[in-house]
């Protein structure tokens, strides 16, 4: 079967979710008689990587260099393209290549959808950005023939708003939690020491509340750090403030990525997670699966991840604060919740099971 994948950064690309997520399901499938072909932003390209199995083809187009248009004007493109293809089946990730799904709809093309979470809703974006994607979600209930949400809260907004209910298939989470020998050298070369320190993975954006973290750590008396993992290439001004903000024992290390990430990570004393907006988040699902102790802000999607293996703070001055102390107080306690992290992702969030569960949708059109 011929996948077009569409509305990734593109295929051996290191970013954010979707980009792992394309990694993981490609590789896991492309051996099972799927052919896949990736859409990508040109920008985001490593023409080194392009030599990697060669059998995935990837198709680079050029994009808007505008927040809100960026994506949007790749995903419209790869839309035009992946219709008068020969893929049979178009995998879009996010609502913004929808508005123009009625044409591969027209021409015979299966149109499966990952909404990821209410996108609309997210604070960065303006009001003809939030109308444009608020439309397109409303639409992707008419185009689209199967839509997929990543989150249990995310299918229920659907069902309720849409009168069509979603396939649940969370997001996948590799278990990261055995240290190598090198683990010292990395830490040393970030001026970080084992679990001395608690770790947030964003971009530096407001709706994932890094301002709300540095705030809390700013009155913290203890004597760990925070460390702030992610950048933005956009909210310049945001992040500089924040920059102001912090004291000595913030630290802004901007993107890692690869296997500094994962022992960064994986050395952390706690993970705090701040994202309102969106469904299963991915750095969340890391972090648990690196066996760290989540205290995430209080809205549906994060609770739904953690259920009983973690704690929540609101935005209440003082709140998250509280919990960085408790748990400073009771290093030991960890330990139990360590392991409950480890198996819950084990149970419920391994890439195994999730790219199995595509495979079963795809298999939904091998005989139409």
């Amino acid at each position: 079967m011929k996948i077009a994948i569409i509305g990734s950064r593109g295929f051996l690309v290191s970013y954010g979710g979707f980009e792992t997520f394309v990694n993981k399901l490609v590789l896991g499938l492309k051996d099972k008689g799927y052919e896949f072909t990736v859409y990508g932003l040109k920008k985001y390209r490593n023409p080194e990587k392009d030599k990697y199995f060669p059998e995935v083809k990837r198709i680079w187009l050029p994009s808007i260099n505008v927040k809100f248009l960026e994506k949007v004007s790749t995903s419209f493109l790869s839309v035009i393209h992946a219709s008068f293809s020969k893929n049979k089946v178009l995998l879009l990730l996010g609502v913004s290549p929808v508005l123009l799904c009625w044409l591969p709809r027209l021409l015979g093309k299966k149109i499966i959808i990952n909404v990821d979470g209410i996108e609309w809703k997210r604070p960065k974006w303006s009001k003809i950005a939030s109308f444009f994607l608020r439309l397109s979600e409303a639409l992707a209930s008419v185009f689209c023939h199967i839509i997929i949400a990543d989150s249990k809260a995310v299918k229920k907004y659907f069902k309720r708003k849409y009168k069509k209910e979603p396939v649940y298939i969370p997001y996948g989470a590799d278990i990261n939690n055995n240290s190598s020998g090198k683990d010292l050298e990395v830490l040393k070369k970030y001026g970080l020491k084992p679990r001395e320190y608690f770790l947030q993975v964003c971009r530096i954006e407001p709706e994932n509340n890094p301002h709300i973290t540095v705030r809390e750590f700013i009155k913290y008396k203890g004597e760990k750090k925070l460390v702030i993992i992610g950048d933005t290439p956009h909210s310049i001004e945001y992040k500089n403030k924040l920059k102001r903000m912090a004291n000595h024992k913030i630290k802004f290390l901007g993107a890692v990525y690869g296997e500094d990430y994962k022992v960064i990570l994986r050395n952390a004393y706690c993970y705090i997670h701040g994202h309102e907006a969106g469904g299963t988040n991915p750095a969340l699902l890391e972090a648990m699966a690196a066996g760290k102790c989540p205290i995430v802000l209080k809205v549906p999607y994060n609770l739904e991840v953690i259920e009983n293996c973690g704690f929540s703070f609101t935005k209440k001055e003082k709140d998250l604060l509280s919990k960085i102390e408790h748990l400073e107080k009771n290093g030991k306690f960890l330990e139990d919740i360590e392991k409950k992290v480890i198996e819950r992702v084990k149970k419920v969030y391994s890439w195994e099971k999730v790219i199995s569960k595509y495979e079963k949708i795809f298999k939904l059109f091998t005989k139409n």
